[in-house]
């Protein structure tokens, strides 16, 4: 038996020998492996240098970032921002006029849509409907309370009875609501056609019932205003017109002249 022969095929009781040692001596495997080396690229230590075009751009927004800092950054002061500034506005030239239907209809897609529905309609029996409302076109008052404070409790809108609770929205500005009322009163898409809440007459209610810590019930706010019926008018104050003072001749008039009374002769 050959000495290959008996590497593979050891004598009974002894361990076949390992090729671990004598592996490159293997004339296949060199071979094998010259062929994997040529298809490979050379190695080489540490990584490829970053391409000088690269660089240089990175360098040129750096110097463009430092530049718009400069110029824009309002001295990095937060007095400086302004979160009206529209790019391109031009200077600010007062108080700008709120759209109050464009704001109420903001507002009541944030905080009313989810029970009163998109459509104004409600859920028969839970939330009362908003459109065509003896509530929404009675006295703003009353509406200005509940939004305040909340209502609980049996509520008959419409004729028909609801038994649900509406949540408090004391965190909800004076104007903006002034102007989700204003909205719902007077948009056509609600049928009421009533009249327009003003921001005053909000902020005279809250300085008198913002305070309140419980809900409303019908039954409190009819004892104030009376049943919701609809077809509110705000109260007219009658316009007087003052004397015209004494010795002032009124407009448009001519004085007339007085004649003087004789004086008789002395005798």
């Amino acid at each position: 038996m050959s000495e290959d022969q008996k590497d593979k095929y050891p004598h009974e009781g002894e361990s076949r020998p390992t090729f671990e040692g004598t592996r490159f001596d293997d004339q296949d495997l060199q071979n094998v492996h010259s062929q994997l080396l040529r298809e490979k690229e050379e190695p080489t230590e540490n990584f490829s240098p970053m391409p000088l075009i690269f660089v240089a751009m990175f360098m040129v927004l750096a110097f463009w970032a430092g530049i718009y800092l400069v110029w824009y950054s309002g001295g990095f002061s937060a007095f400086h921002y302004d979160e009206t500034k529209v790019a391109g506005g031009g200077e600010d030239d007062g108080p700008r006029e709120v759209d109050m239907i464009a704001l109420g209809k903001r507002v009541y897609s944030q905080n009313c849509v989810a029970c009163h529905q998109a459509t104004g309609l409600g859920t028969p029996g839970v939330y009362p409907p908003l459109v065509g409302s003896d509530w929404v076109q009675d006295n703003p008052e009353r509406l200005i309370k509940v939004v305040l404070s909340g209502l609980s409790g049996k509520v008959v809108v419409n004729g028909q009875q609801y038994e649900n609770a509406m949540t408090p929205f004391k965190k909800l500005k004076d104007q903006q609501i002034a102007a989700v009322l204003t909205y719902i009163r007077t948009s056509p898409d609600y049928q009421n056609d009533s009249y327009e809440v003003s921001e005053e007459l909000v902020k005279e209610v809250r300085a008198a019932y913002g305070e309140r810590q419980d809900t409303w019930s019908q039954a409190e706010l009819e004892a104030i205003h009376g049943p919701a019926i609809g077809g509110w008018k705000p109260a007219v104050v009658p316009v007087t017109e003052e004397p015209a003072a004494e010795g002032v001749e009124m407009e448009g008039t001519e004085a007339e002249a007085v004649p003087e009374e004789p004086v008789p002769a002395e005798a």
